[in-house]
């Protein structure tokens, strides 16, 4: 709030008239004259003005027209020792909510900030809601971008004019490109853990970072192919182009700055050869033959011991007993033996376990068939660009396990997921998600979600996240514990992310809530 007037008596009869914490004022300012008034308006974009009509240098007709030119949306309370429609004029040109005569009552002044303060709300709020809209419609647009572009990179459809207007749009040449194939390692756990299940926060740190890397290197263009594989296509610039070496060199920055900012493995695959436009196809598949030949358990070094593989198709009469049977414990322990016996192997190539995944896919659907004839087995099957054995080991269990749940005991079921609910209550402080309760209860995720949704009709994580806002809030009225201190303790290991939630949860951030409930 700025009050601009040259009496000082008027400037401190207004400050001292007025309880501003009523109306959410936090900080008051004051000028003697319009000139100082529209430097500190400049600076502070005040949301209310109260305006004497005659100041020295620059009066309040002339501030109240310059305001209106340059477009600040402060809202304007005229007062003035004048009754004269000049000045009245003024403030009605200047979208003025008020027009107060001194002396003026306590009472006309906060009738009058009321107004003012309720015009300002009303239009921050529709300001903000048209960014928001705007926001919304560029993410869409930038979405819509990607996925014609992974289409394209897929070679699943050919170029064209369109194509290449995107790339004029995302700042990329059309010719001189590097192209490098990402497989995010951990991405699934590290979205679960440290993101609570928001990936799309997770793509926007992910990108951050990849930015605050190259932007010495170049420009880039970091497009998800689907939801294992990204497609890192990037133009150097000045002198990186000359030196030899420089892609792959800020490759393995960009993976490093991953793995320390976020703790994100990668597997990175590279072309050798520079690209075109109408090359990227190309070079995508050229970038993915790269990869094949990673050694999963040793990253960095080429597979290749000659010791003969395990068959995991020599596993599926005991796979399919379990399932018979209904045990999830002989099903996990068969499928952990397999997995160990890779690792004893000592080495193997993301080309074999992609091979490991195509025979998984076929073993469930063909066990999905057998348990229920005309069934669609598609829920259970196996993402194909897993590109971490410890992952891949944990997702064919859940995918066996959920053939299991299909005609498992519905009264069985229930008491599982009310035992979940009762564990969430006492461990709702400890770091929980869907994973971590599907290898404690073995329940697959999907099963625990969509039964948790049927039987306490909200979702886990939203189920969990109210617990944890209801403790902080208790936690913030009756201690005095620091927001940090209070993240932690509920499980959040990110304080700025425990804020946000905090504030989407109560339309304040932790320490308003605090300040807030405390005056009252």
């Amino acid at each position: 709030m700025l009050i601009a007037d040259d009496e000082e008596h008027v400037r401190e009869g207004i400050e001292l008239a007025v309880d501003w914490g009523k109306f959410g004022i936090s900080q008051r300012l004051t000028a003697e004259d319009g000139l100082q008034a529209l430097e500190l308006i400049r600076l502070h974009n005040p949301a209310v003005l109260f305006c004497d009509m005659s100041m020295p240098h620059m009066g309040g007709t002339e501030l109240l027209q310059q305001l209106r030119e340059e477009g600040w949306g402060t809202q304007v309370i005229v007062v003035s020792g004048y009754d004269d429609f000049p000045y009245t004029q003024a403030a009605i040109r200047a979208n003025g909510v008020d027009y107060l005569l001194k002396p003026f009552r306590k009472s006309d002044l906060e009738r009058a900030l009321t107004r003012a303060v309720a015009a300002w709300q009303k239009q921050e709020n529709s300001l903000r809601e048209d960014r928001e809209t705007e926001f919304r419609i560029r993410k869409a647009d930038a979405l819509l971008d990607e996925q014609k572009l992974a289409v394209y990179f897929k070679g699943e459809t050919p170029l064209h004019e369109g194509l290449r207007s995107v790339f004029f749009k995302i700042g990329l040449p059309m010719e001189q490109l590097r192209v490098a194939l990402v497989l995010p390692r951990n991405r699934t756990a590290l979205i679960e853990r440290r993101f609570f299940g928001d990936g799309e926060l997770f793509v926007f740190a992910v990108n951050n970072i990849a930015h605050e890397t190259l932007k010495s290197y170049g420009s880039y263009y970091l497009c998800r192919l689907d939801g294992y594989q990204w497609l890192l296509i990037t133009a150097a610039e000045g002198s990186a182009k000359a030196l030899p070496g420089e892609h792959r060199r800020y490759m393995d920055k960009v993976k490093e700055a991953w793995r320390s900012t976020l703790g994100l493995e990668v597997l990175i695959g590279l072309c050798e050869t520079e690209a075109a436009v109408e090359t990227l196809p190309a070079a995508s598949v050229a970038a993915r033959s790269a990869l094949l030949k990673c050694d999963l358990l040793h990253p960095g070094r080429p597979a290749g011991s000659g010791k003969q593989a395990p068959r995991l198709m020599d596993q599926q009469l005991l796979l399919q007993t379990a399932l018979n049977n209904e045990n999830k414990t002989y099903a996990a322990e068969i499928i952990r033996s397999f997995t160990q016996a890779l690792r004893d192997r000592g080495d193997l190539s993301l080309k074999e376990l992609h091979a490991y995944t195509m025979e998984a896919n076929v073993l469930l659907e063909r066990a999905s068939r057998l348990r229920n004839p005309g069934a669609d087995a598609a829920d259970a099957s196996m993402p194909l660009w897993i590109s971490d054995l410890d992952e891949w080991e944990k997702l064919l269990i859940q995918s066996w396990w959920m053939l299991i749940e299909e005609k498992g005991s519905e009264s069985s079921g229930t008491h599982g997921i009310q035992a979940i609910h009762d564990y969430i209550h006492r461990h709702f402080q400890e770091e929980l998600s869907l994973s971590s309760l599907s290898e404690r209860f073995r329940f697959s995720p999907q099963y625990i979600a969509k039964k948790f949704k049927e039987l306490y009709n909200t979702t886990l994580m939203t189920y969990l996240t109210e617990l944890r806002m209801e403790k902080a809030k208790s936690l913030l009225l009756h201690t005095d514990m620091t927001v940090s201190a209070m993240a932690g303790s509920l499980g959040y290991t990110d304080e700025n992310y425990f804020s946000k939630v905090f504030k989407k949860h109560t339309g304040v951030s932790p320490l308003q809530f605090r300040k807030q409930r405390r005056d009252s």
